[in-house]
């Protein structure tokens, strides 16, 4: 497959400082599909997403593809991003979505991709603004955040349907921990929890694919169920 990566900083409206963005072009000019890849970092590197999708693509099974990847510069800044923040959801809504217009090609559908953290805001920014993306990978997301208060308030969000892929270790039973370098505090497991974000949001009428793999909060565990979540949002509706 012809690959061709580039980097780029983005200036923002919605946020303080630019962002650093890679993006992994398909230069065939084929893809008809983008994915934004939240925690680019950990994606390009620990979970090896570029090389699994190319081995997928090889054996026919995910289409092309290009993917652009928002890479994190401090661990306070993840902290802060990805928390729900309204800011950072506009800035991926809005701004993104145009950027990539303009920069990385056109394309019939965008995905937004996260883990843990980021895939906590992945839902949050679905959900704050519907029918910008197609469908959301969330990565054994944090939903513990807060007391859990985004599943608390998904009734609160439009009722506009969307697909989610959702996906969880049963070994991801840890209580009462601790996150540094910031404050924040997880209570409940992450097991618990994303199994009562994803019957919320299905309750409110989401197409949610939740999907419990054995193993534990490790980004091993997230590249082996890479390649079928992926399948499963781009097959798009009725899946």
């Amino acid at each position: 497959m012809s690959m061709r990566i580039t980097e780029h900083s983005i200036s923002s409206e919605a946020l303080v400082t630019p962002r650093r963005v890679w993006v992994h072009h398909d230069d065939k000019g084929t893809a008809k599909n983008c994915l934004l890849w939240l925690d680019g970092e950990i994606y390009s590197g620990r979970v090896k997403a570029p090389d699994i999708i190319a081995k997928s693509q090889a054996s026919g099974v995910l289409p092309a593809l290009t993917c652009v990847y928002l890479p994190n510069d401090s661990q306070e800044g993840r902290h802060a991003d990805y928390t729900c923040d309204e800011a950072f959801a506009d800035f991926l809504a809005l701004e993104m979505p145009r950027w990539i217009d303009r920069e990385a090609g056109q394309f019939e559908c965008l995905f937004l991709c996260g883990l843990s953290l980021s895939g906590l805001q992945a839902v949050f920014t679905a959900l704050r603004h519907p029918g910008i993306f197609a469908g959301v990978l969330a990565q054994s997301p944090s939903a513990w955040w807060r007391d859990e208060s985004l599943a608390a308030s998904v009734t609160s969000f439009s009722s506009t349907r969307q697909r989610f892929w959702l996906s969880v270790g049963t070994g991801e039973l840890q209580e009462n921990l601790r996150h540094p370098p910031t404050a924040l505090h997880q209570k409940v497991s992450q097991l618990t929890s994303v199994r009562r974000l994803s019957e919320a949001m299905s309750q409110s009428g989401h197409a949610v694919h939740l999907h419990e793999f054995d193993g534990g909060h490790d980004p091993a565990f997230w590249g082996e169920e890479l390649t079928e979540a992926l399948d499963w949002l781009l097959l798009g509706p009725g899946t």
